[in-house]
């Protein structure tokens, strides 16, 4: 089963870039530009890596990482963002980031830091039958995302 990663960013030239560049990874990728909505996110559909910028519209990044923590979440989190002073890294760590990675960046670098905390990340018994998803763990079941299609 392949990965799936959410990738949090509001420069959307950044966004298409990597989004894309997951995707040829072979992952499934759901990007967002905003902080506000998409801190509830997470909790909604089992994701297994978020990439968090920090300077996001609403609310920051870090702001998001640590209600991620606070519900429980235990998804690898890594922050790719310009903010590249030891003490935002600090920060960043602390509140629960998994790796910090600072812009600009070497796309290489990026995927290989993917590739790390999805191989440490616990798996999760996920199950598909008939076009739908069982999360277990998340006590969530869904559809893949089409248009017209609602949750579960």
């Amino acid at each position: 089963m392949r990965a799936n990663v959410l990738f949090v960013e509001d420069e959307e030239a950044l966004r298409m870039t990597v989004g894309d560049r997951l995707r040829n990874e072979g992952y499934a990728v759901e990007c967002a530009a905003d902080g506000d909505e998409d801190s509830r996110r997470p909790t909604q559909i089992p994701f297994d890596l978020i990439i968090l910028d920090v300077m996001l519209p609403h609310k920051s990044g870090f702001v998001v990482c640590r209600d991620i923590r606070q519900a429980g979440l235990i998804t690898p989190i890594l922050m790719l963002t310009a903010r590249g002073q030891t003490s935002d890294k600090v920060n960043g760590l602390k509140i629960g980031a998994d790796d910090y990675v600072t812009k600009p960046f070497n796309m290489l670098e990026l995927m290989a830091r993917v590739e790390a905390l999805l191989r440490r990340a616990p798996s999760r018994p996920v199950v598909q039958t008939g076009g739908l998803t069982l999360d277990p763990f998340m006590w969530t079941l869904w559809e893949p995302k089409r248009p017209g299609t609602e949750r579960l």
